[in-house]
C-alpha cells in the first residue's frame, strides 16, 4: 500500500514539474482539484508564471550590464530562451546563471562575442565575491621566511582570484552601463587586454594587468616557484634587477589579498 501511495505521489510531482516546465505542453488539468477558488487552468498558470517570473529575476539580478545593453524585450527573451534550454537543478539560485555566458556564443546573434565578454565579467565578479575566505599570507609572514628558502618558495592564490582575457572593451562597457544613470558605450573589438578580479575583505576589485605580471602569475597559479618567475623576467630585464622586481610584484599581491599560502 505504502509503495502504492510512493509511487503515485512521484507521478504527481514528475506532471506537476512537467507542466510547470512546459506550460504549453499541458494536455489536461484532470488531476487539479477543482474546488479551488480558481478554474485548475488558472491554478496551474500561477505556478509556471511564478517559477518563470523568478528565474528571469534571479538572472537580471546576476546580469545587471547585459541587461541594459541589450534592453527588457530582448534579455528577457534571451531568459526564456535559457529557462527552457537550462530548467533549475541546482539546491542555490545563485548558481542558476553559470551556463549564460557560453549560452549567449549560440543564441547571441551578432551581439555574441562582445556579450559572451559582458556576461562573463559579470558572473566572475560574482563568484569572486561569493569565494571562500581563505587565510591571508601577510607581509610578516613574508619578512619571516629565510632568503635560503625563496628560490623554492610556491605560492597558492586566494581562491577568489581570477584572470580573464578580452578582445572588447568589456569592462568600459559594464562600467557605463552600471552607473546610477548608464550611459550609451560602443562595443570596441580591441587588443587583447588581461584582467585581474579578486575581492579584497568584502569588496570586489578588478584591474588591467601588464606582461610581466601576467605571466609571472601564470606560472605560480601553474604550480612554478620564485626561481621559475626570475628565469622567465631575466628574458626581457636586467638580470640584477629580477629579484628585486619579482619581490615587489609579490608584495603588491600579498598586499592587496591574493595570496593566501606559500609552499
Amino acid at each position: 500500500m505504502k509503495a502504492v501511495m510512493k509511487s503515485e505521489l512521484h507521478n504527481l510531482q514528475h506532471t506537476f514539474q512537467g507542466c510547470v516546465l512546459s506550460p504549453d505542453d499541458v494536455n489536461s488539468t484532470a488531476w487539479i482539484s477543482a474546488s479551488g477558488r480558481a478554474a485548475p487552468e488558472t491554478q496551474l498558470s500561477i505556478y509556471s508564471y511564478a517559477y518563470a517570473a523568478r528565474l528571469k529575476e534571479v538572472l537580471a539580478n546576476d546580469y545587471p550590464a547585459m541587461l541594459v545593453a541589450l534592453g527588457d524585450e530582448q534579455f528577457y527573451q534571451l531568459a526564456d530562451n535559457y529557462i527552457k534550454f537550462h530548467p533549475s537543478h541546482y539546491f542555490s539560485l545563485r548558481d542558476f546563471g553559470c551556463d549564460i555566458p557560453d549560452f549567449v556564443l549560440t543564441q547571441g546573434g551578432k551581439n555574441k562575442h562582445w556579450l559572451y565578454e559582458l556576461s562573463l565579467f559579470e558572473w566572475t565578479l560574482g563568484e569572486a565575491f561569493d569565494a571562500a575566505d581563505d587565510n591571508l599570507f601577510t607581509e610578516q609572514d613574508m619578512s619571516a621566511i629565510s632568503p635560503e628558502l625563496w628560490s623554492e618558495l610556491k605560492f597558492n592564490f586566494h581562491s577568489s582570484v581570477h584572470r580573464l582575457d578580452f578582445e572588447w572593451n568589456t569592462v568600459e562597457m559594464w562600467q557605463a552601463l552600471t552607473r546610477d544613470d548608464p550611459i550609451e558605450v560602443n562595443a570596441k573589438h580591441e587588443s587583447t587586454g588581461v584582467w585581474l578580479i579578486w575581492r579584497e575583505q568584502l569588496i570586489t576589485r578588478f584591474r588591467s594587468m601588464q606582461t610581466d605580471e601576467q605571466f609571472t602569475l601564470d606560472i605560480l597559479r601553474e604550480g612554478g616557484d620564485f626561481n621559475d618567475i626570475c628565469e622567465k623576467l631575466a628574458e626581457t630585464m636586467k638580470v640584477e634587477d629580477v629579484p628585486m622586481h619579482a619581490a615587489s610584484l609579490l608584495k603588491s599581491w600579498i598586499t592587496q589579498g591574493l595570496i593566501s599560502s606559500i609552499k
